[in-house]
């Protein structure tokens, strides 16, 4: 009995890795600034290890949003899904994922994705600034979700 206890224990007391799954997985949406017409997103919310920034949002487009990419929109965008979600997108980095399904309804969201990574900082007015983007490989993203985006 005594093991079994302290089983449980060390199980509730071990931390949660990002392979237990995402922390929001969901479609985000928004009126752009460049249209009428809403706009969508699938969002995942993964926790990170970094201490400054404890979120990873992985922010798939859609064919469907038409010919601009949401990278068009990103500091919109990131504000849009950080008050959704209730975190500050300034402690988030945000990888924006372009698979074949970003460019046409028919397409895979599976195989070779081109992938974007994005920071933000606030201005002084508290609005978010421009991103600090960098190319990411499939790699570099497992390692900031745990797991392999295919």
């Amino acid at each position: 009995m005594r093991l079994l206890v302290l089983l449980a224990l060390a199980w509730v007391a071990a931390p949660v890795s990002a392979q237990s799954g995402p922390l929001h997985d969901q479609e985000v949406t928004w009126r752009s600034y460049n249209g009428d017409r809403p706009r969508a997103v699938r969002v995942r919310v993964f926790a990170s290890g970094d201490e400054r920034r404890p979120h990873t949002v992985v922010v798939d487009d859609r064919a469907a949003n038409g010919r601009a990419p949401v990278t068009d929109e990103a500091p919109y965008v990131a504000e849009t899904i950080g008050r959704e979600l209730g975190f500050n997108p300034v402690e988030a980095a945000f990888v924006f994922r372009f698979t074949a399904a970003s460019f046409a309804e028919e397409g895979s969201d599976s195989g070779k994705a081109v992938l974007v990574k994005a920071t933000f900082r606030r201005t002084s007015s508290g609005s978010l600034g421009s991103p600090s983007w960098r190319v990411l490989t499939p790699e570099a993203l497992e390692d900031l979700t745990d797991r392999q985006m295919r």
